[in-house]
């Protein structure tokens, strides 16, 4: 049985979790909501926030009452058409212009890059090999956009380097990876901040 509970436990990352049990506790403690809950009740609670909390935000929300409903083995209140015409209809009223970032420009990342060298050159054995560590997974994380996740899964042993030719790197694990089998990407040798 300790296996199957291990097994269980590792089909969802500890910030889903956290992020879970956050939103059961706003739909409890702070809405007032009561749990098992009803469809009703989570439209309007849904409703009740469609002026303070962005459509994803409310998504999210709904994420965590149906895991709890699922867990503790009662009917999903947030998969009711009604509930589910109440979200579209906030997305539809309240709409928000999604916020992206601006990638970093070359000359910014070779500033960057440029910093690691004073500590290759003139720190600590410990500060040089954290500087060439650092140094090769920012630019690694530029040059194949990889995610914080993917960059801090990444094994020596799942990269292969061709020198002058560039590298195959394999991924165990990352977001757009639903079918969890990894995923390999090629890094050509570059000229510079390579």
């Amino acid at each position: 049985m300790a296996d199957v509970e291990k097994y269980v436990r590792a089909a969802t990352r500890d910030n889903t979790r956290l992020s879970y049990r956050a939103a059961v506790e706003h739909f409890e403690v702070q809405w007032g909501g009561f749990l098992p809950a009803t469809a009703d009740s989570v439209a309007i609670y849904l409703a009740d926030y469609a002026n303070s909390l962005s459509v994803n935000t409310l998504r999210q929300r709904l994420a965590g009452l149906a895991a709890w409903h699922l867990d503790q083995g009662f009917p999903d209140p947030t998969k009711a058409p009604h509930v589910k015409k109440v979200l579209k209809g906030i997305a539809e009223l309240h709409p928000v212009v999604q916020k992206h970032a601006k990638p970093i420009q070359l000359d910014q990342l070779t500033l960057l890059i440029n910093s690691f060298d004073r500590f290759i050159k003139n720190g600590s054995a410990k500060e040089a090999l954290q500087s060439i560590r650092d140094k090769a997974l920012l630019l690694i994380g530029f040059w194949r956009a990889f995610r914080s996740d993917e960059l801090a899964r990444l094994c020596v042993e799942h990269i292969q380097a061709d020198s002058g030719k560039g590298m195959e790197i394999f991924v165990p694990r990352s977001k757009g990876d639903h079918s969890r089998l990894g995923r390999r990407y090629k890094a050509p040798a570059l000229q510079q901040l390579c």
